[in-house]
């Protein structure tokens, strides 16, 4: 599956970096692009509970999700 995620917060390729870089821990994520200028987080991953995580991830490095 592939999600997309809205985010706010992002502002630079360090954002976009620590975001891939947190969420690539999770046990479920198989990819993860991050872009500072749209906002948008798009994970693959094949478990439905995996979006949860990640958007749980995402306020604990320091950006808001949006809905």
């Amino acid at each position: 599956m592939k999600t997309t995620i809205n985010t706010s917060g992002m502002h630079c390729s360090g954002c976009e970096n620590r975001t891939i870089n947190a969420l690539k821990g999770l046990d479920d994520i198989k990819g993860v692009k991050a872009d500072a200028k749209s906002g948008k987080v798009v994970i693959k991953h094949s478990k439905e509970e995996t979006v949860q995580a990640a958007k749980e991830m995402i306020v604990e490095i320091g950006y808001e999700v949006l809905a």
